[in-house]
């Protein structure tokens, strides 16, 4: 086996950024760490042995073991045969795995298991060679043909479009208001509610759903919360297949790789109790984690119509042996097609009896508010809809044929009396910025609301909810307010007002993006294991510059020394001779000062002393 020494040198030598993602999946106190023999310390301590085992696979663990004595893949392979199936390439992969870990280190083809992991290996009965090989995976009580695939797909399609459905509901939440999040993570209480209102979903599934969307890029957290990005944008105008392919490409990508080992191998077969069983023989040491990530992974597997009755569909089997365009494809078979047409009836209600295409639903929306999403979607049309789609750009003739165009049964007449008493309405209060020039208005007015009549700015002044404007007379058809006119236009459109906002030349504005209040900007999250290995790196350098490469090499030598001592091991020692050679000594230190190191020779059994200055290299004993 090799010690910390080894280990220690291993760290020394492995780049800054290959080390932090190693170091990653570790267990590491990193503010305790100041060298490289610190860190070997760390990763050699109890606890953060056990933690690294919980997640290593039986092969893994059988390596471990067998690596107790270095060998090559090969001589290794050949101590497994007589208790578990795995070939040189199985035991090449897992040592691998295993260096990449800081678990074992690497010395040309030889593979070697640090002393302290073996320790914690002992520790466990059932991680002994003979356990590992004599316990044989669950069998298999079902064939893959036994699993109805087109029943679990018949069963699993309305899922499918439901998944799509309920993250376009939520972005589309958070584009009108981000979602609120507490100082100790997660939505709050409030924001998760909405969010589940307006997607239709369980309060419960809300962080599944969100976190879902999050990893595909369509959300993400800011200073105002979790709110939508750039990307939603053309996410939603995409087709429902394509959406569904995004969502479940990213969430692929984030599974645990102990999660993507044991699916490789039981996919096809029932989840739920059977992959639970497989997992926990497959991580022999794995606890309370299996349960965990199970759980989690069973969840968003099934809100994404992966699985119907603990059964995959053969959209989950082709994601994960073919890939996500496998999985689309099979998806786009099991979605209905997207309809362009609509019944308009006459309580102003819109039916879709199917999915509508993305533009058409986009368009509709504006003027529409949606009661139920889902295949059969049902929206009602409101005058403040018309009013808002006439602000940005529709007129009443562009939304009968728009309209028209979509409906299956015409357009109704209370709808067509709805749309000409709106576009007639539509501009009766008018927004505009103050003129700096203009004399008659009073101190510190930021904006103008102009009506067409006189009895409409009475009603203005009357309206209480109106009153934190502080709007003021100014003569038949105006009031001032003291609000920038974005404000005032948004306040005014919350109450259902025909308003519009107008520039100095008096021509009609895009509505202005609306505003939110901006929480202070969250402090950046520190890393403590990229400041732990910087930290490294710049004592590294200073040691390096303080000095000859000969004075930074003796610092070395010298702390390798001092780590045998209490680590009471046996170290080999390369010692320069007068005439240039150099000569080995299997020693254990014992003391280290004044320039010497004192320890016993071990092949002589006696006590020896040396000058520092002369060894010139430390390394553990064969």
């Amino acid at each position: 086996m090799s010690s910390a020494l080894d280990l220690a040198g291993v760290l020394r030598d492995t780049p800054p950024d290959e080390l932090v993602r190693r170091l990653a999946p570790r267990l590491v106190r990193a503010s305790s760490v100041n060298d490289a023999f610190d860190l070997a310390d760390t990763l050699l301590d109890p606890s953060s042995v056990r933690d690294a085992l919980t997640r290593l696979d039986r092969t893994e663990l059988l390596v471990l073991q067998a690596a107790r004595v270095p060998g090559d893949a090969d001589a290794l392979a050949a101590r497994l045969d007589t208790v578990f199936d795995v070939d040189r390439d199985g035991v090449r992969a897992a040592g691998d795995h295993l260096v990449d870990l800081f678990l074992a280190v690497r010395t040309g083809d030889s593979l070697s298991t640090l002393d302290a992991v073996g320790e914690r290996l002992d520790d466990d009965p059932e991680l002994s060679p003979a356990r590992l090989g004599a316990v044989h995976p669950p069998v298999v009580l079902e064939s893959v043909g036994d699993v109805d695939r087109a029943a679990v797909d018949a069963r699993s399609a309305e899922r499918l479009y439901a998944v799509v459905i309920e993250v376009a509901e939520i972005l589309r939440a958070l584009d009108r208001s981000p979602a609120r999040e507490l100082a100790k993570g997660g939505l709050a209480l409030p924001e998760t509610r909405r969010l589940a209102e307006a997607a239709h979903l369980d309060v419960d599934d809300v962080p599944v759903v969100l976190a879902i969307a999050a990893r595909a890029g369509l959300a993400a957290s800011g200073p105002d919360g979790y709110a939508t990005t750039a990307d939603a944008v053309d996410w939603l105008a995409a087709s429902w297949p394509d959406r569904w392919e995004q969502l479940t490409r990213a969430w692929l990508a984030t599974l645990p790789t102990e999660i993507l080992a044991v699916l490789s191998q039981r996919v096809e077969t029932s989840w739920g109790e059977p992959l639970a069983e497989f997992t926990a023989w497959a991580y022999p040491a794995g606890g309370a984690w299996i349960g965990e990530r199970l759980a989690s992974f069973e969840r968003a597997a099934q809100l994404l119509g992966l699985t119907s009755g603990g059964s995959p569909t053969s959209a989950a089997v082709a994601l994960f042996r073919e890939g996500p365009e496998a999985a689309r494809a099979r998806v786009a078979e099991l979605l209905p097609d997207a309809i362009d047409e609509v019944y308009l009836q006459h309580d102003l209600t819109v039916v879709s009896p199917g999915p509508l295409a993305p533009a058409l639903d986009a368009r509709l929306r504006v003027v529409a508010d949606v009661e139920s999403a889902g295949l059969a979607a049902t929206y009602r049309i409101t005058e403040g809809g018309i009013q808002r789609a006439l602000t940005r750009g529709e007129t009443a003739d562009s939304l009968r044929e728009f309209l028209s165009g979509i409906s299956l049964s015409g357009i109704p007449q209370p709808l067509e009396y709805l749309i000409q008493q709106s576009a007639e309405r539509h501009g009766r209060f008018r927004v505009a910025a103050a003129d700096p020039a203009a004399t008659d208005l009073p101190e510190g007015t930021a904006s103008v609301v102009s009506a067409v009549e006189r009895s409409d700015v009475d009603t203005l002044e009357v309206d209480h909810a109106l009153s934190p404007l502080g709007l003021q007379r100014l003569d038949g058809q105006r009031v001032a307010s003291r609000f920038e006119r974005e404000t005032v236009f948004w306040a005014l459109s919350d109450e259902r007002y025909p308003v519009v906002l107008v520039d100095p030349d008096g021509d009609e504005s895009a509505p202005p993006v609306r505003r939110r209040p901006r929480r202070p900007a969250p402090v950046e999250a520190r890393d403590p294991l990229r400041e732990m290995v910087e930290r490294l790196r710049e004592a590294g350098a200073a040691a390096a510059s303080g000095g000859s490469p000969e004075t930074t090499d003796r610092a070395w030598i010298a702390r390798q020394l001092d780590a045998a001592v209490k680590g009471r091991l046996t170290v080999t020692v390369t010692i320069a001779m007068p005439d240039g050679s150099t000569t080995h000594l299997e020693m254990e230190p014992t003391g280290i000062g004044g320039g010497r190191v004192r320890g016993r020779d071990k092949k002589s059994d006696v006590e020896r002393t040396l000058p520092l200055s002369h060894v010139v290299a430390v390394s553990s004993a064969t």
